[in-house]
C-alpha cells in the first residue's frame, strides 16, 4: 500500500470519527486532552513498529550504547584521535536512526494533523454555559465612532448591559470602533442567535450554549460598516495553569498536547517493545 493511499484512508476514517471524538468532549477537558495525548502517541508508536526495520533500529540501539561506553574509556586514557573516531560512527549510526524516523513522520503528518485540526475547533475555549455572563463585541470602521448600534433583545438570554450602546474608539492600530453588550443565557439551545444592527445594517451572530462543542467565537459578515461579531469566551488552561503560552502564538492545550505526548512516547514504547 502507497504512502499517498494509506493518508487518504487515514483522511476519511479521521472525518467519520470527528463525531467519535466529540464525545470525548463529554469528559472533563483535562481527560479529553489526556486521552487526546494518549491516541497520539499511541499512532507514532504503533506507526514506528509496523512501518519501521526494528532489528535495524534495535542494533543501532545496541551500537550507541557501546559506543558510548568506549567514548568513557577513551576519554579516562584522553585518546583523543580515538574519541573523534568514535563521534564520527555515532554521526553514523544516528543518521541511520533518522532515516527511519522520517519514515515515522511521512506516515503520522496526515493523521495527526487532522488531530490537530479537531482539537483546534474543539479544544481553544470553555463552552458558554447557563448563567454565564458572556461579553459580546461588535467591531466597526474609525467612522462610526460616537454612533449608535443595537442589540435586539431575544428569548433565551438575559440583557445586563443596555441594549443600545455608543461606538468608541478601541485602541487598536489602527483605531476601529468597538461596542459591548454583556448578556447571561438563560437556556441551552444548540444555535443561540444574537441580531446586532447599526446604520441599516444587520448581521447575527449565532452561539452554542450548554453543549460539549461551541461555534467560533468570531464571526465574519459580508457588510460595509458592521463586520466583525464576537463572544469572549474563556480559554481552555490545562490543570488550570496559565502560563501565556498565547504570547508565543501557542494555545495553553497545545503546549500541554506537546507536554504529554512527548512524556507518553517512551513510555508506549517500552510497553509495546518498539525500538
Amino acid at each position: 500500500m502507497s504512502l499517498d493511499t494509506m493518508n487518504s484512508l487515514a483522511v476519511m476514517m479521521m472525518s467519520d470519527w470527528r463525531l467519535v471524538f466529540d464525545l470525548l468532549l463529554e469528559l472533563p477537558r483535562d481527560v479529553t486532552l489526556l486521552v487526546f495525548s494518549v491516541l497520539t502517541a499511541l499512532l507514532m508508536t504503533l506507526a514506528r513498529r509496523w512501518f519501521t526495520n526494528q532489528d535495524l533500529l534495535q542494533r543501532c540501539a545496541n551500537d550507541l550504547r557501546q559506543l558510548k561506553q568506549l567514548d568513557q574509556e577513551a576519554r579516562q586514557s584522553r585518546d583523543t584521535p580515538r574519541r573523534q573516531r568514535l563521534r564520527n560512527t555515532v554521526a553514523l549510526v544516528k543518521r541511520t536512526q533518522l532515516t527511519e524516523d522520517i519514515k515515522v513522520l511521512a506516515i503520522v503528518l496526515v493523521p495527526v494533523a487532522v488531530l490537530a485540526m479537531w482539537a483546534v475547533e474543539r479544544l481553544d475555549y470553555l463552552p458558554p454555559r447557563v448563567g454565564d455572563e458572556l461579553v459580546v463585541r461588535a467591531f466597526f470602521p474609525i467612522s462610526s465612532v460616537e454612533g449608535v448600534t443595537h442589540l435586539v433583545p431575544t428569548d433565551g438570554i438575559e440583557l445586563i448591559s443596555s441594549p443600545i450602546q455608543i461606538i468608541h474608539a478601541d485602541s487598536q492600530t489602527p483605531p476601529i470602533g468597538l461596542a459591548e453588550w454583556t448578556l447571561r443565557p438563560t437556556s441551552a439551545t444548540d444555535e443561540l442567535t444574537l441580531t446586532i444592527r447599526h446604520h441599516g445594517e444587520s448581521v447575527v451572530h449565532r452561539v452554542a450554549v450548554g453543549r460539549s462543542t461551541y461555534l467560533p467565537p468570531q464571526q465574519l459578515h459580508p457588510n460595509e460598516r458592521l463586520k466583525t461579531t464576537e463572544i469572549v469566551l474563556k480559554r481552555y488552561h490545562p490543570l488550570g495553569l496559565n502560563l501565556n503560552t498565547e504570547r508565543l502564538g501557542l494555545p495553553a492545550w497545545m503546549a500541554g498536547y506537546l507536554v504529554l505526548t512527548l512524556l507518553l512516547v517512551p513510555g508506549l514504547k517500552r510497553l509495546l517493545r518498539v525500538s
